[in-house]
């Protein structure tokens, strides 16, 4: 069904229009990656294993059609794996509109408006029904209904899709995996919401959004238990608010951008004695900054994001939530997001509210900071990043109030760093060659290392 409603979208883009189409563009492109594992946890006698991963062609897909009443933005990619057969996931943006009232009606796939550099992974939008006004230096868009599920991209899926199990080692993969994970998950949810983004004199950035996520039985736990139902009230009732307000400001050569979150909602549980209520509220906040130089030969840029922790009893249980974060990992590093499954906080994922007991990487609160370069010069766009990983402390007693005091993060951490370089030997970037080549290690205790190499070519038929 899902496929058929795709091919729908797709002929029926066909048709709407008699305008020229926009460049339309068909990208296809092999990778080959090589990873190696060190360490205590690795599975071999040795201290390290290595492995490698070549997949097959992907091949991208994109048409767009203006007109004064319609507007069609379709992106599709199409991806094989050995174990888990043929996927169509689409890009950023791949919907249809038509002008109404002043407003863009459109159904599918609008993504948000594009972050600063640092965030550019960070991705989020609506998959569903929506409105959007596009007026003076300000853009407003009204998600009717959005069935969220992650904000699934082939930049942070096409790893995944391969099976985690088969890159994980023994003890990880036996702690982070279990049999519900692997299957689809069908459970009813949905999304609403408005955002505004705007500027003034192309020098501030302001941004606010609000979006209600509706959990039902989705979740940390799919469904209510004798012990998580009043008698009065029948049903799962989970649902999670967020609010964000960003300001940024661009000078000349110079930028910064911060933003504010706040997570309200409920999480039905079991009942426990410290908890009147048989439930766990959502109570949470985070703030990100981004901070930078650019010029038309490259940008520098330091970052930060810092979440709350959970309000936890004298014996360590939890009574609220902290920070719940939506839509992809902010993270960029294809082992440690996609294959570890880290988020820097419980967050909503394609398997929804999720949190994660483990000294392993996973769904931990946990304070980011780094910084990142990138250039291009003649064709060739070199990049270098680094990224440290402090987890906030989870044991014994705590209020569960916001705090930047180094008190609150444990001797726990990660450090990520990778570099990249892409050459395009033709002016229009049709073709590209890239080769990146990272990874991440963790405190002594924990005992983990991984690094890869990544190996990419493609080309882009207009």
């Amino acid at each position: 069904m899902k496929r058929i409603f795709f091919l729908f979208l797709f002929f029926y883009a066909q048709f709407i229009s008699s305008e020229e189409v926009r460049n339309p563009s068909l990208e296809i492109y092999f990778q080959w990656i090589l990873f190696r594992t060190q360490g205590r946890i690795s599975e071999e006698k040795e201290s390290s294993r290595i492995s490698s991963l070549i997949s097959p062609a992907v091949f991208g897909f994109k048409f767009e059609k203006y007109t004064e009443r319609f507007r069609t933005d379709l992106e599709w990619s199409l991806i094989t794996t050995a174990n888990s057969g043929t996927f169509f996931l689409p890009g950023k943006n791949s919907y249809i509109g038509i002008f109404y009232k002043g407003l863009l009606w459109g159904v599918g796939r609008k993504s948000d408006s594009e972050e600063f550099p640092a965030w550019s992974s960070w991705k989020d939008g609506v998959e569903g029904l929506f409105a959007e006004t596009d007026l003076d230096h300000i853009k407003i868009r009204f998600d009717l209904l959005d069935l969220y599920r992650g904000f699934p991209l082939l930049e942070n899926q096409w790893l995944k899709l391969q099976g985690r199990e088969y890159f994980l080692p023994k003890q990880a993969r036996d702690e982070l995996i279990s049999e519900k994970d692997r299957a689809d998950s069908s459970q009813f949810r949905y999304r609403a919401g408005i955002s505004l983004t705007g500027n003034k004199e192309d020098r501030f950035v302001y941004r606010f959004r609000v979006r209600y996520l509706s959990l039902g039985d989705w979740g940390r736990f799919g469904s209510d238990t004798k012990e998580s139902k009043t008698e009065t009230i029948e049903g799962d009732r989970d649902y999670l608010v967020e609010w964000r307000l960003g300001l940024g400001f661009l000078w000349k050569y110079f930028y910064v951008s911060g933003d504010l979150f706040l997570s309200r909602g409920i999480d039905k549980t079991g009942y426990h004695p410290a908890r009147p209520e048989r439930s766990i509220p959502i109570t949470g906040e985070a703030i990100r900054f981004d901070l930078g130089f650019y010029n038309t030969y490259g940008k520098i840029c330091i970052f930060g994001f810092i979440p709350d922790r959970e309000k936890r009893s004298s014996q360590g249980e939890i009574l609220e939530l902290g920070f719940v974060g939506m839509g992809a990992s902010p993270i960029s590093n294809p082992i440690l997001q996609q294959v570890w499954g880290f988020y820097p906080s419980t967050w909503i994922t394609d398997k929804g509210l999720e949190r994660e007991e483990t000294n392993f990487p996973g769904k931990r609160p946990a304070s980011l900071f780094g910084w990142k370069a990138e250039g291009k010069f003649f064709g060739i766009s070199p990049s270098i990043h680094f990224t440290y990983i402090g987890f906030l402390k989870e044991e014994n007693s705590s209020s569960g109030l916001w705090s930047i005091s180094s008190k609150n993060i444990q001797n726990k951490f990660l450090r990520e760093a990778g570099v990249s370089i892409a050459w395009s030997p033709l002016e229009d970037d049709t073709t590209k060659i890239e080769f990146d080549l990272g990874g991440f290690e963790s405190d002594e205790t924990t005992g983990l290392k991984q690094w890869y190499m990544l190996f990419r070519i493609g080309g882009v038929l207009k």
